[in-house]
């Protein structure tokens, strides 16, 4: 039977059945460290269900109640319900390297052990149907004793790391806090935890009394109190930005809905945001190659709302200046809604990103090159040059290129592969069939000059050439 280290008690009885059936099927000398939090210094802590201490690796595992059959990607999860959520892997990654990163800083000679991501199924009907090229580290709890004994079942040769238990003990010992699941925010009830950085925590949750629209995303902002005042303030500031512009856009079909941020314990604020059913990141839609199934027309209907978003916010004085597939959400029935204004450029705002600030977090394949060269300069036309890059992706199921330095150092005009343009509009057969190629290739082109002034000035100008291209 496996040592049991009880941190804090199991939340549910998924992870009673789990710690129970573990503890009995491996090995003595095996350790099972369960329901404990780590911090990584800033933000919210980090939840562990369990963590099981082996001859060959520690895992860290997620322990899953899931019933029925399970069909998914690398991003997204169904249930037989027809509930979708998302892949509990990613954020299960994440904090299998926090786990690995709390070892190596306690003790040098744990530099070399192996920390892998393990997600437990506990119901034993559940079924699995999961195209992710890590699908392997799913497992139930009839696979249990051979996943955690067979060293072959870890993706890296690794040496036995016997010798090395007491001072991993130690390090969780030491290093983790008694679990504290979150369960309420204000009058929301929290349904899932979606994502986590340093700065930032979303979650999927319900609002106590609302019935007709229930669902809402929680993002969860952080500031460090034990900074000075004059940082602390720099800090609320950057965190409210997002909020700013959003007063100033209001409502529009193609713009996220949000709610009045409210603060939270000490140090948090929590913006609720419209949850769009069925609702996906196009940069999802992109990874998973579903874009082969998205006809021209439908396209050009998505790049037509995008624009239509960023004319009403530029109507009101908003630059965007983040454009890009992570930061539009689409959705069945046409529905298309830009978000996270984070990093818009507000007329009027007192709030002033530093350069490096800036480059930081933008994203180096769709940013336009004079933003990047000083994101202070950033206008309407540098929108439209991130929505030309779109665009260019949406057609060819890839970015022009990968880095901006590329355009910047490299060529007089942004590098848009004509030839694959062309293949992809005009051959018969194809989702992006259409009947003008040429007229197509010279909007996107026209949206990605390097130069500002020989791009569309205004967005209506985009618009007024896509309402023509759209239904050929």
């Amino acid at each position: 039977m496996a040592i049991v280290h009880r941190i804090a008690e199991p939340e549910n009885a998924s992870e009673t059945k789990a710690i129970r059936v573990l503890a009995d099927l491996l090995p003595d000398h095996y350790v099972i460290f369960h329901n404990f939090e780590l911090t990584t210094g800033r933000g919210l802590p980090y939840e562990y269900d369990m963590c099981v201490i082996g001859d060959f690796a520690v895992w860290h595992v997620e322990v899953k109640g899931y019933r029925g059959m399970i069909r998914g990607t690398p991003s997204q999860w169904e249930f037989e319900n027809g509930y979708r959520q998302p892949s509990p892997i990613p954020l299960a990654n994440k904090k299998t390297k926090i786990l690995s990163s709390k070892l190596r800083s306690h003790d040098r000679a744990l530099e070399r052990v192996w920390v892998e991501t393990c997600i437990l199924l506990t119901d034993d009907k559940a079924k699995v149907r999961i195209k992710d090229d890590q699908s392997s580290r799913v497992i139930q709890l009839k696979d249990a004793l051979d996943y955690f004994t067979d060293p072959k079942r870890i993706p890296v040769k690794t040496d036995d790391i016997s010798r090395h238990h007491n001072s991993i003990c130690e390090a969780l010992f030491g290093g983790c806090r008694p679990g504290r699941k979150i369960r309420k925010i204000g009058l929301y009830e929290v349904i899932e935890r979606i994502n986590q950085t340093e700065s930032r925590t979303v979650f999927l949750a319900k609002h106590h009394y609302i019935r007709t629209r229930p669902k809402t995303i929680l993002k969860v902002f952080h500031f460090d109190m034990y900074t000075s005042k004059e940082e602390r303030e720099r800090q609320i500031e950057g965190i409210f930005h997002d909020q700013d512009a959003c007063r100033l856009l209001g409502a529009h079909p193609n713009l996220i809905d949000t709610s009045d941020m409210f603060a939270w314990e000490d140090n948090k604020f929590v913006l609720p945001t419209e949850y769009i059913e069925r609702g996906r990141p196009l940069a999802t839609v992109l990874e998973e190659g579903e874009d082969r199934d998205v006809t021209w027309k439908a396209k050009a209907d998505w790049v037509a709302k995008m624009a239509s978003g960023l004319e009403h916010a530029h109507s009101r004085g908003v630059v965007h200046r983040d454009l890009r597939p992570m930061n539009v959400v689409v959705a069945p029935e046409g529905i298309v809604k830009l978000v996270n204004f984070d990093l818009a450029k507000v007329k009027g705002s007192p709030l002033q990103f530093s350069e490096k600030q800036l480059r930081s977090r933008l994203d180096r394949r769709y940013v336009a090159p004079e933003t990047w060269k000083d994101p202070h300069v950033a206008d309407v036309r540098s929108d439209i040059y991130s929505l030309g890059a779109v665009f260019y992706e949406l057609i060819t199921s890839q970015p022009p290129y990968e880095d901006i330095d590329v355009v910047l150092k490299t060529f007089d005009e942004t590098p848009v592969d004509r030839a694959l343009l062309m293949k992809e509009l005009s051959t018969p057969g194809s989702e992006d069939f259409m009947a003008s190629p040429l007229d197509a290739i010279g909007v996107i082109e026209r949206m990605l000059r390097r130069d500002p002034d020989a791009r569309y000035q205004t967005v209506a100008e985009v618009i007024e050439d896509l309402a023509i291209l759209k239904d050929e």
